[in-house]
């Protein structure tokens, strides 16, 4: 059977030299050629483009196949050539699958961290991404090519076409009238004294611009849902009661309490049930195991969780600060609780803010809180109110009812610490948007709007990695650094496991098939920490050495083998010559000795 094979004109072809010389001419040319390609794109391009595609791995299989059938050609392998031939073409062919699981199944990326950030799990892979959802719910995506010298290739995803790119870019925001219940107002601080003017727009949407922070003193704008929430705003703070009020009622009892100085307390309401108010978090947050903690001790977003108990049963409560934002009640046991527990937050009390109140009739108020006190009053266009922070003022320019945001997308210069990349896509109506990292923009088409979105490459980790402190060790006398490292916490989200690791260079740690090693540092922030997270499964490690070992033993006994095995057939003849040479003779003839 193996000599039909042999023998058949296909299988000679598939295994000669006649074939290997094209296809080891082809896959160098096509080296070559992605080599100068990648400087023009980036290698996330070229992975995609050439070396995961489907057209290279036939080439690398058409490779594998004429190796396998070239050895299997030369069976039985006998004498140290062929063997040390075969060994050499197995080797290769290992190599190639190793190399091609890499490839494919490989995952290598960056996780930056912070010490006074939560844990991380989203790992920033190399390349941009451009996703599009369309008007009936799929989505596309499509990698964005972006070559050295700053120039994006142009791609077609969906009707849009990306034309352009930006490496540094800033968002400068304006606010218009519009439609919809959105109050903004353009201010002016300025400061005759220190030679400073700043102009901002606040607005109750987005959230981003409903706060601005400038250094010391900050601006935000409060929007009155009713006479009632105005009259709470426009109330100076009480410095007896600075986390608000705790409403307890049942059947026409009713409880106020406070709840600074009654967190951990069980408060009485009636003669049957028990009040406990558990917990108070300032700015309330979910971490990443989900569970309740501060974001910081400012009253951005007070709440707190309060234990009914009765006869009934027993019941939990989380109340927020937030008008818009009702109750959540859970039942631990029995029947819900016939009890009404509401929070009164406090007026924020915190030091050089002035907040602008929009009412409920479309009227403007605001308040200021600096070291000579509190105040309050109306707002209006063009009347400057003293702040009494040194001698800053601020006046309004202009006030909207209805405003809608109109974004421009700038270069920025060096200076810039917030710039980011943007890309310039245009849509099958000629429609053009500056897309900046993460920030959608919609577009119109004949089926309707569809929505794209423009952001590196990234991958959801099956962990989330904590940093708890990065220690710099410097040499003893000097200001030199001798090492860095990683103290961090691997969080497993299945399990709710958690190991405490420390990584620090050429000393990486492994968790769960994921490799994780130190990548890079701020000198000027030891509260960061970048690491580089590699999956690269253990038999893909174990394939690819295999391989290397099999054609550097193949190499060896076809080079070597013949003179060794020369020698070694040498020196055993020598040895049998020299045996038989020690026989002793008799000093008669056989024919003598019969005779």
């Amino acid at each position: 059977m193996l000599m039909l094979l042999k023998n058949s004109p296909f299988i000679r072809f598939a295994g000669s030299i006649q074939l290997a010389v094209p296809l080891l001419t082809s896959i160098a040319l096509v080296l070559i050629g992605a080599t100068f390609y990648e400087a023009q794109v980036g290698s996330a391009i070229v992975q995609q483009q050439i070396y995961k595609s489907g057209w290279f791995g036939l080439l690398m299989f058409a490779l594998a196949l004429n190796l396998g059938v070239s050895a299997m050609s030369r069976f039985p392998w006998r004498g140290a050539r062929k063997v040390g031939f075969a060994l050499t073409h197995l080797g290769l062919i290992v190599l190639i699958a190793g190399s091609a699981a890499v490839i494919h199944l490989g995952v290598e990326g960056m996780l930056p961290l912070r010490t006074d950030l939560g844990a991380n799990r989203q790992l920033r892979l190399q390349g941009e991404v451009l996703e599009v959802l369309l008007p009936d719910g799929s989505s596309r995506a499509v990698d964005v090519a972006i070559g050295s010298n700053g120039k994006v290739r142009q791609q077609q995803i969906a009707g849009l076409t990306a034309i352009d790119y930006r490496d540094r870019t800033i968002a400068a925001t304006q606010f218009v009238e519009g439609v919809g219940d959105n109050p903004a107002l353009h201010v002016r601080l300025t400061s005759q004294r220190m030679g400073q003017a700043v102009d901002e727009w606040l607005a109750a949407s987005p959230l981003s611009a409903r706060e601005v922070s400038l250094g010391p003193a900050t601006l935000e704008l409060v929007q009155a849902n009713d006479e009632a929430e105005l009259e709470r705003e426009m109330t100076p703070p009480d410095p007896a009661n600075p986390w608000g009020v705790l409403v307890l009622e049942r059947s026409g009892n009713r409880r106020e309490v406070n709840v600074r100085e009654s967190v951990g307390q069980t408060i009485r309401l009636g003669r049957d049930y028990s009040v406990r108010l558990v917990g108070f978090w300032p700015d309330f947050r979910l971490n990443d195991r989900n569970e309740p903690e501060t974001a910081s001790e400012r009253l951005n977003n007070p709440a707190l969780q309060v234990q009914v108990k009765s006869a009934r049963g027993e019941e939990r409560w989380f109340v927020f600060g937030r008008d818009n934002l009702a109750p959540v009640r859970t039942v631990v046991s029995g029947q819900p609780q016939d009890v009404n527990v509401e929070y009164v937050p406090p007026v924020k009390a915190d030091a050089n803010v002035f907040r602008a109140i929009a009412g409920p009739q479309g009227d403007w108020y605001y308040t200021v809180n600096a070291s000579s006190g509190f105040q309050s009053g109306s707002l209006a266009v063009n009347n400057p109110i003293q702040l009494g922070w040194a001698d800053f003022q601020i006046e309004v320019a202009d006030t909207l009812r209805h405003a809608e945001v109109r974004r421009e997308v700038l270069e920025a210069d060096s200076t810039a610490s917030d710039a980011v990349p943007a890309l310039l896509v245009e849509g099958e109506r000629g429609d053009r948007h500056w897309m900046q990292w993460g920030v959608p923009e919609a577009f119109e088409t004949e089926a309707g709007s569809l929505y794209a979105v423009y952001s590196p490459k990234s991958l959801e980790l099956p962990f989330a990695v904590n940093l708890k402190e990065f220690v710099v060790d410097r040499n003893e006398g000097t200001e030199s650094v001798a090492m860095w490292t990683s103290q961090i916490r691997l969080d497993d989200l299945e399990s709710g496991s958690q190991e405490q690791r420390k990584v620090w260079m050429n000393h990486p740690t492994w968790y769960r098939g994921w490799k994780i090693a130190q990548a890079s540092w701020n000198p000027g922030d030891l509260r960061q920490s970048t690491l580089q997270v590699k999956r690269e499964p253990a038999w893909v490690t174990a394939l690819t050495w295999t391989g290397s070992l099999l054609v550097v033993a193949g190499i060896g006994v076809m080079f070597y083998g013949p003179s060794v095995s020369k020698r070694f057939r040498s020196t055993t003849a020598g040895r049998t010559n020299s045996e038989q040479s020690t026989i002793p003779e008799t000093s008669e003839r056989p024919s003598e000795a019969i005779a």
